[in-house]
Parts: C-alpha cells; structure tokens; sequence
C-alpha cells in the first residue's frame, strides 16, 4: 500500500514535469538569500522555497493603550463607530448620559435622569432614531429623549448588537441553539432571522455586504439573505488567533486603506488595535514555512513570539484549520516527495511522517542538538524522536497530551484477556462510552491502540499474520457487544476518557468516573495496561534552504521560558522541569470544592494518579496504524452481521499479508 501511494506521488510528479502541470522548467528553483529567495513562476507570482506565495501573508497586529475621555465620577457606557467617527458613551451619578465624538473633541448631554438601571451593567449603542441599552439578557430601546419604547427578553444572551448597512439592528444572541445573528424589527419589536455564527469576536455596518464579522475562521462581510460571505482575511494560515487577544471589542470598522480596526477593553484599560494583512515582501525577513493541519493558540503564541524576536527569519504558518481533511496532507506529501514544501513539517500535515523519515525527505537533527549542547535530559525522552530510524532525530516534540480511559471497577482488569473476559461475561445492558461514540470499530482501536504486534497476530520480520485465535474473536465479539449504535445509546456506560491536561479538569472527570463506580485502567498492550501520549512535533524538510533558520526555530520552540506558552491550549510542555512548575502552578490556581480538588485529602490522591498518567504514558506504536484500517474496514461487516468471524478473518488476513509484503 505504501508503495503503491509513493508510486503514484511519483506518478503525478512525472506528469507536471511533462507538461500538464503547465509550469515553466526552472521556474521552481529558489536561492539562499533573502532576494534569492523569491523566484517566479510562468504565471508570474512569486515563489518561496518552492511554495508560490499567493495567499502566503500574516497579520501585523498594532495595539494602541489609549484613555476613555471620562472625567472624574463618570463610567463607561459603550463605543460605536457613527457616521465614520468613534464616538463614546459616557454616564455619571447624576442620571446623565453623553455622547463624546473623539474627532471633533466635543461631548454632547444626550439625556438626563437615566435610572441606574441603565446605567451600571448595561451597554448603550445607537442609529439615527433610537438608543439600544442592552444588558446579558435584556435589551432596551430608548426614544431621543429616553422615554422607554419597549424591552426584550431575548431567548439566549447578548453579546453584542450592531448596525447593517441597510440600517437594520442586528443583535449576536449565545442560547440554546449556539451563537447566531438575529435582526431586530424597530416597530413591532421582534426578531427575525437566525443566521448561525462560529463565534463572534465583534460586528459593525459591512464594508460591501450587509454585515462585517470578525469569528473564529476571521474577517468577512456577511449577506444575511443569502449567507453568501466576502472575506477579508482569514486566521487559517497566519501566526494570530481572537483567542489571543484578552479583553472585550466594543467596536470594530474596515478603514478605507483596508485595515480593520477594533476597540478593546481589557478591565479598566482601554486598547485600539489595528490588523493589516502583509506579505513576506513586506516583512522583509528571509520567510520560513511552517505547515501544519491545525494551529492551536499555543503554537500561534510560539510563532508571534519568535517572529517578534528573531531578526532574520520569520515563521508563516500554513494550517488547514478544523476539519483538515486527507486532501490537504496528500497534498503536502506530493509537494514533499518532489524536493519542495515547507521548511518545516508538523507531524499532522502529512499522512505519514515516519515514511518521510524513511525516505529520506527529513533533515537528521542530531548534529545540531550536539553543537548546540542541548541536554536531553531536561525534557521527557519522546520529544526526541527517530521516527523510525536508529541514525538519529528526525523529529522534536514541543508539547504533549496524555489520556486514559476509567472503566467500572468489577470489569476492569490488569491485561487484555482478563478485560475481555470480564466484559464478556457481564450481564447486564451496556456500552462502552457513548460521548465519544465507542462504536464497534472505534472499540477495536482501543483494544489494539497500544498494542506494537495485535498481541501475537502480526509477526513484522517474517512478514506473516495469524487472526484466528480465541483471543482475536473474543475482541471481535466483545466490541460487537459493547459498541454504541443508534438503539443502544441510553444503556449504562462502563467506561470513560479522561484527559490529562489540567490538573483540575483531570479532577472533575475522575470526580465523575468514581461516582460511576470506575477506577483508573488505561489501554490494553502486550504487557499490561498503558495511558497513552500524544506528542505534538515539528520536522526539518531535507530539502529546505533555510535549515539554519529551521533550526532556530525548533531551539526556540524548546527553551524553558517558550515552553510555558503550550499550556495557553491545554497542553503540556515537554521540558521536565516547566512540566513539574506548570502542574504545580495549576494546583495552586484550583478552585478547591467538593466537586474538584479538596485542600485537605483529594489534591494528593489525585495528583498522585494524575502523575502516574504523565510518567508512565507511552505513545501508540506508529507502524499499526494501516493493519488497523484494514481490521476496521473489514470487521465493518460482520458488525453489521453481513458476514461471520471467519469470513472477514480470512479477508483481513489476506490484506494484511499484502501489505506486509509491499514493506519490503
């Protein structure tokens, strides 16, 4: 299989070089240089390290601290861009309420004998006709002259109201049926449409559609009609993050240069910050690529922090985003397998980083960590991987997630065969877990997860298979029993994941899992019972020109102060001792109750079962990944109860040896 899929990278390699791709010969090559750097192409754009840099850009972000024109006695009611202008609400103890328009320097006396009701704890925001005083779950509208026209209830909370270019009010509303985008009707004083949002990080009048969106994926205009977005910018692909950024907009608008502009409070202190797409030219530092599938905040935290400090290379991120699908890693596996790509490789932007390794498309590391004298000894020793290879390190984690899973006490067992025999023979009605939808084939990957040779049944040297044994039915009939299908999902549940990541959120879910009568049993291996490790790594691309730089970037990622950032995406850092500080300053900030960690007796009760998770998890064994696809697509059948043990075990075992086979 591995084969076949190389063969047709190179396939498709053979075709673009003979003239379908329609690229120009030589239009690819790069120099070392920061000028050099910058080839070109037959369609005229740029090229960086192989890579055409159209849509290559990250977000220059400018932060402005500037003073709310309040005197003394007056608070903050809210800030709106009007008529083009900013303009700032202002309210004080005497029931008054201003306008300011920072333009002009002028504050206007709007109204007098505001009820504290309207003033502390409420937003106020205008049109030309009406003023809109909202709370979390009420919304007032308010004639020129304060007389109340009417007040809504709305079904979910307030986050924020804005005007449409049209005119039209538009609140964001967080309720049962998640974040969406209603319009208010000005005379009837009801609400109409509920366009879903993923999020909202600030809305204002659009800059050609009715409505401008700041959300998870970025900045767009939005046609409430039609849904159809224009966007502006996306995150996806850049070293920024809304999550980022603390405190709460109050205002945002597009400037006529193209510059989108949010006003920020953060407690008492207020910010203008200002966000402007710029290309590598732009920048002027010699670029580096960094793919991966998804950036989480820690890692865009990492890459802010090094663009900011480093002065000859800057790190542009390329992730697909949530929902990375297999095109976008087959495509990052062709770019590789020609010579070109990033510089650098996340683990999870190809399909298989070992067969990288293996093929000779990753730079070694280790003379690098030996001239840097970089002690091994201060991180846990998965951070330093060879993905494979005895030569040498092909890969680095920078940070890492532990689970486990707690299953009910009267089940659990300290091997694989005493598990499946207690489950077997348990009469009552269960499932394994439904809220992570155990079905019958996600049930045999946590039987085999752990397992380097399906206990016995795959001998890797001699390239032969054997499922027939007792042990290997007892595992199908066993995840055919306890699979979750869409008439089983209420029966009890007699096992449940927890995450190892915080200290208190690890609590909560033991908490719980106890209250169920569950106690810590892991994963099932050849040799016990294990939790397992997720590492989080970066590779060097071989063919990469800036491997120095790369280089750079992967020492910083490993420096005890940069380690500390992991944790902003609840995951742990790989450096020993920021690791022990880090769970240390976890239990300190712990909200101590019933239900999470108790000061007295649970917290040593739990963290001593929450380091046992940490210091004896493993990864899963990399090699098993496509024996267990074959398992799961073919037992798929006889969970459906198309076709008997022994008929997809004669199946399986024929792919298998196949594939053993094309190892060669």
């Amino acid at each position: 299989m591995k084969r076949k899929k190389w063969f047709c990278l190179f396939l498709a390699v053979i075709l673009l070089l003979t003239g379908c791709g329609g690229r120009e010969n030589g239009s690819d090559n790069t120099g070392g240089s920061e000028n050099s750097a910058q080839g070109g192409n037959a369609s005229g754009s740029p090229v960086i390290n192989g890579i055409e840099s159209e849509g290559i850009y990250d977000i220059e972000l400018t932060k402005e601290a500037i003073e709310p024109p309040l005197q003394e006695g007056e608070i903050f009611l809210g800030a709106q861009y009007f008529n083009g202008e900013r303009i700032w609400f202002i309210g004080n103890n005497d029931g008054q309420v201003f306008c300011y328009y920072e333009e002009q320097n002028e504050r206007e006396l709007l109204l007098e004998n505001v009820s504290a009701g309207y003033r502390v704890g409420y937003t106020w925001y205008r049109d030309e006709e009406y003023f809109y005083v909202y709370s979390h779950n009420v919304l007032a509208v308010l004639q020129s002259d304060g007389e109340e026209v009417y007040t809504l209830r709305p079904e979910g909370r307030i986050d924020d109201i804005g005007m449409s270019r049209e005119g039209d009010i538009v609140l964001v509303e967080d309720g049962a049926e998640g974040c969406v985008l209603k319009i208010l009707n000005k005379e009837s004083g009801t609400f109409s449409g509920k366009y879903p949002l993923l999020a909202c990080f600030g809305i204002a009048e659009g800059a050609e559609k009715d409505i401008l969106l700041i959300d998870l994926n970025g900045v767009y205009d939005l046609d409430m009609e039609s849904g159809e977005k224009t966007w502006y910018v996306k995150w996806n692909g850049t070293s920024y993050s809304p999550n980022m950024v603390d405190g709460m907009p109050f205002a945002i608008r597009m400037t006529e240069d193209g510059k989108l502009e949010r006003l920020v409070r953060d407690g008492e202190n207020f910010y203008v910050e200002g966000f402007k797409k710029v290309s590598p030219e732009e920048i002027g530092k010699t670029p580096l690529i960094f793919r991966v599938a998804y950036a989480n905040v820690g890692l865009k935290l990492l890459v802010t922090k090094f663009n900011q400090e480093n002065q000859e290379y800057h790190v542009f991120l390329q992730d697909g985003g949530v929902g990375t699908g297999w095109d976008f890693q087959e495509r990052n596996d062709l770019e590789i397998a020609t010579g070109k790509g990033p510089d650098l490789i996340g683990d999870n932007a190809v399909s298989d980083i070992y067969e990288l390794a293996a093929k000779g498309a990753l730079e070694n590391l280790e003379s690098y960590f030996t001239q840097e004298e970089i002690s091994r000894d201060d991180y846990i020793s998965a951070a330093f991987q060879s993905l494979g290879r005895e030569d040498g390190t092909y890969g680095v984690g920078y940070e890492m997630r532990v689970n486990t899973l707690y299953i009910k006490e009267e089940l659990a067992g300290n091997n694989i065969e005493t598990l499946l025999d207690n489950m077997e023979n348990y009469d009552g009605q269960a499932i394994f877990n439904s809220l992570y939808n155990y079905t019958p084939n996600k049930l045999l990957g946590y039987f085999f997860q752990m397992s380097d040779d399906f206990y016995g049944m795959v001998d890797w040297e001699g390239k032969t298979c054997d499922f027939s044994g007792e042990l290997w039915e007892k595992i199908l009939r066993v995840a055919k029993q306890y699979g979750v299908t869409d008439r089983n999902r209420q029966w009890d549940e007699i096992a449940m994941q927890v995450f190892c990541e915080r200290v208190s959120l690890f609590a909560m879910d033991e908490a719980a899992a106890m209250r169920e009568g569950m106690v810590l049993a892991g994963y099932p291996a050849e040799d016990g019972m294990k939790h397992c490790l997720s590492i989080f790594g970066v590779s060097v691309n071989a063919a990469s020109e800036h491997k120095d730089g790369a280089w750079q970037f992967i020492k910083f990622l490993l420096e005890e102060e940069n380690q500390w950032l992991v944790e902003e995406d609840s995951c742990l850092p790989v450096h020993e001792k920021v690791l022990q500080e880090c769970v240390a300053a976890q239990v300190e900030q712990t909200y101590y109750n019933t239900e999470t960690l108790s000061e007295e007796a649970a917290v040593p009760d739990q963290l001593v079962r929450f380091w046992e998770c940490l210091n004896s998890a493993e990864p899963a064994p990399y090699r098993t990944e496509h024996i267990l696809e074959i398992i799961k697509e073919e037992a798929e059948l006889y969970f459906t109860g198309d076709k008997s043990i022994e008929e997809i075990s004669g199946i399986i075992e024929n792919r298998v040896k196949l594939y053993l086979a094309e190892l060669e």
